[in-house]
């Protein structure tokens, strides 16, 4: 029997080749809607976890809060845990210069001043942007080597980078550069 297209066979059908067919079309309609509701479940439950903007990527929780305070009670409080001559070893500059420069920074570009994201969760301080921006310049690090202590993410931290080039070249640039 030749069941090829255009052959007379083909064409013409029995109600056994109907039955056939109607198997194997619930066959495949029941595979199709059985993955359709096994995907349905899988986006459901991953749902609730999955944070940021970008699908796949990992969220880390870096403990923002106690970063902050460590950061500002290692080099910037009323009795700071590091020294003055500590700060000018590590960061290449005086606090007074260092603040200096956040100061302005922050004036010309509301990106390096804390604020609260959309979940209404506070951001990072513009001190520890500044301070990423400084050791990469200090030491010639990478960005995702500043992720240890000051735990900002390697995008941020590029970001950082070039939006503090900008704003120093558009503060300082006129008298410095």
């Amino acid at each position: 029997m030749n069941s090829y297209p255009g052959s007379s066979s083909y064409l013409s059908s029995s109600s056994s080749d109907d039955d056939y067919y109607d198997d194997i079309e619930m066959q495949v309609v029941g595979q199709i809607t059985a993955n359709n509701n096994f995907c349905v479940a899988q986006h459901q439950k991953n749902k609730g976890s999955r944070r940021g903007l970008i699908p796949g990527h990992i969220v880390i929780h870096r403990d923002q809060e106690s970063v902050d305070r460590n950061l500002f009670n290692d080099y910037f409080a009323e009795n700071p845990r590091f020294t003055d001559l500590m700060f000018r070893r590590r960061f290449r500059m005086g606090r007074p210069l260092f603040l200096h420069i956040l100061d302005a920074i922050q004036r010309h570009d509301n990106y390096f001043i804390q604020r609260r994201d959309g979940m209404g969760k506070l951001g990072l301080l513009g001190l520890q942007k500044v301070t990423v921006v400084f050791r990469m310049l200090a030491y010639g690090v990478p960005a995702d080597a500043t992720d240890e202590y000051i735990k900002i993410g390697e995008s941020t931290t590029i970001e950082s980078l070039k939006r503090f080039f900008r704003a120093v070249v558009k503060v300082f640039g006129a008298r410095f550069l």
